[in-house]
């Protein structure tokens, strides 16, 4: 009689180990420049960060002071206000792009002529420590360290933030920029609606 051989136990099957998937990525922190020379121009800022802060996926955290600046570039133009602000988004730099551009023609920006007068000028400063060059944005934006308007506000707001291609802190940038040219702002204007302790709580929105 033969004998029928044992069958080998089998094994428990190894579980399949989950392949970490790419990680969504979390929340960038970006700095943005906002300036104006038509109309009443410290409402057209403030127009513009609540425009920012009703987008569901943009989270403004902190602004500066308005400091007004002469214009640059050219064009003879009444002088700006200027001004920036720390936000938090999940967008990528594309499409908060679009979302600046979108508050700009909500609220008159004429494109028409460059360097002209405008309602308000919204740019990307910072967008985390990436470094974008693309026919449509450029990031870090290519003239913010030459810009004394776009400097000052800037290192109210987040003076050790560093410029990802000149490894320079904001501050930095500033200090140099104002041997070279001087300062060339008003004390801060009056009326200006401050948020205390970098949050959005306190400001006065319309």
């Amino acid at each position: 009689m033969v004998k029928k051989k044992k069958r080998a136990a089998k094994k428990p099957a190894r579980k399949a180990k989950k392949k970490a998937g790419k990680k969504k990525g979390g929340p960038a922190k970006v700095y943005l420049s906002l300036g104006s020379n038509v109309g009443d121009r410290e409402e057209y800022i403030e127009q513009a960060i609540f425009l920012l802060e009703k987008n569901p996926e943009v989270q403004v955290i902190k602004r500066s002071a308005n400091y007004e600046t002469e214009p640059e570039g050219g064009a003879e133009q009444p002088p700006f206000i200027n001004a920036a602000v720390a936000v938090i988004t999940k967008l990528p730099p594309e499409k908060l792009l679009d979302v600046c551009q979108e508050i700009e023609t909500a609220l008159g920006r004429d494109r028409e002529m460059e360097w002209g007068p405008r309602t308000i000028d919204i740019d990307i400063l910072l967008y985390d420590d990436q470094i974008i060059s693309e026919d449509k944005l450029q990031v870090p934006h290519p003239l913010m360290h030459e810009r004394m308007f776009v400097l000052k506000p800037l290192k109210e707001i987040a003076p050790g933030a560093v410029h990802p291609v000149l490894e320079k802190s904001v501050e930095d940038l500033y200090e140099e920029r104002k041997a070279e040219v001087g300062e060339k702002y008003d004390d801060e204007l009056p009326g200006f609606k401050e948020i205390k302790g970098g949050s959005y709580d306190d400001y006065e929105r319309w």
